[in-house]
């Protein structure tokens, strides 16, 4: 399984969730997770949703059009989808550049070989 962060900016994020109560927050920030590592929410299945969230029922109908806020119409998190593509690039970048690095150790190998030198 790759691993999946999730870039969060203290200062911003305390500004955009400073009216957020210690429960709509924590949801917000399970919803967050699941979104950095699964790439989506199930967000036409409210059951599931809410258990993302960590919430009872009653607690999940209250603070949904809180969360929705955060979120497009299809809940997506632009912001999130920046910080995962650039993840993924990052990771291609480093993915190419291993391989460069064990031809270039490979090669290097081979000629101490060929000279006697191993």
């Amino acid at each position: 399984m790759k691993r999946r962060y999730l870039n969060i900016e203290i200062g911003p994020y305390l500004r955009d969730t400073q009216k957020l109560s210690a429960m709509q927050s924590g949801a917000y920030l399970h919803l967050l997770m699941h979104y950095a590592v699964h790439g989506e929410l199930p967000h036409e299945d409210d059951a599931a949703m809410r258990m993302i969230a960590r919430l009872d029922p009653q607690q999940w109908r209250r603070t949904k059009p809180v969360l929705a806020r955060f979120f497009d119409a299809h809940w997506r998190n632009p912001r999130a989808d920046r910080d995962r593509m650039k993840q993924e690039r990052i990771a291609v970048l480093r993915a190419l550049a291993g391989q460069a690095g064990g031809r270039s150790s490979g090669m290097s190998r081979r000629a101490r070989s060929r000279l006697g030198d191993n």
